[in-house]
């Protein structure tokens, strides 16, 4: 297995088109169909599903996609480390991130902070919470943006809410609401629930269950996913049906639809999270436009 190979994969996964990827990585189509191929040999699995000159992820392809990143962020963040230690590298600001918050919070924010501080190097990375919080712990971002902490990291982190994300129901495509533009939580209390992961997101099971209760009944969790697209795909596939930010719509979910909770509202914070306060001091300025572009997408 080559790291070439996991870049080709995730520009595919993320495309969903073998030219659209091509064109991002800057080689031609057969061989970027060529090294997705090989690394389907070298893991003996389909990783995607070619119908009609469309691509498509397989569960093996959405169970490997975000471990192909872990990777890949890992080769990136011990390179650029190694080069500003022992290098002339500049300092690079490294920023952890889920995918729903790329294109209306951080990406703007980057925008700006680029446009003020025209030499300031920034690396991108998108892992789950868990992986942000480890990386963040052990140096290896320097912010992180993600929802839900557990009072435990806001004790060890320094963090700043961003904004208030509100919750919506996503149901398979055939489930008998899914035609409804609203509905009342409590209207899925008989249906299974699919979970995102302890392991990959801290306090989201004990979340789920709170915010249930709440209305009273227990959920009866019935799979627990370690991504965004696991979670989407096994809602898809019938298996249950699952809470996520109405933010979250924006990713692909053939097969499944997001629907607005009645009063009352739930919302998940979204939090910037530093490893101290003098980390969040150094970096003010990325902070003031975080918290910009948070307050439009609010």
């Amino acid at each position: 297995m080559e790291f070439h190979q996991l870049r080709y994969f995730v520009a595919a996964a993320e495309e969903l088109s073998i030219t659209r990827a091509a064109e991002r990585v800057h080689i031609s189509q057969p061989a970027l169909s060529r090294q997705i191929a090989a690394l389907e040999d070298e893991l003996s699995v389909a990783l995607f599903d070619r119908i009609r000159k469309r691509i498509h992820l397989t569960e093996a392809g959405r169970f490997f996609l975000p471990r192909a990143r872990q990777i890949l962020c890992d080769i990136e963040t011990t390179a650029q480390q190694t080069r500003e230690q022992f290098g002339s590298a500049s300092t690079t600001i490294r920023i952890g991130f889920l995918t729903p918050f790329l294109d209306d919070i951080v990406a703007p924010a980057m925008k700006e902070l680029r446009r003020e501080s025209p030499r300031t190097r920034i690396a991108l990375f998108e892992l789950s919470p868990r992986a942000q919080l480890d990386r963040l712990r052990g140096g290896e971002l320097d912010l992180a943006v993600l929802g839900n902490l557990d009072e435990e990291d806001r004790a060890r982190f320094a963090t700043r809410p961003l904004m208030r994300a509100r919750m919506a129901a996503v149901i398979p495509v055939d489930h008998p609401l899914a035609h409804r533009k609203q509905i009342v939580l409590k209207e899925l209390s008989n249906d299974p629930f699919v979970s995102l992961s302890d392991e990959a997101f801290p306090g989201r099971r004990h979340f789920l269950q709170n915010i249930c209760q709440s209305q009273g009944f227990d959920p009866d969790i019935v799979d627990e996913c370690d991504s965004l697209s696991l979670l989407l795909g096994s809602v898809s596939a019938g298996v249950g049906v699952a809470l996520l930010p109405h933010h979250s719509q924006k990713l692909p979910h053939a097969g499944c639809v997001f629907i607005n909770l009645k009063t009352p509202a739930v919302y998940v914070d979204v939090f910037a999270v530093f490893r101290n306060k003098s980390a969040m001091a150094l970096h003010t300025t990325l902070l003031e436009h975080l918290l910009a572009a948070a307050d439009k997408v609010g």
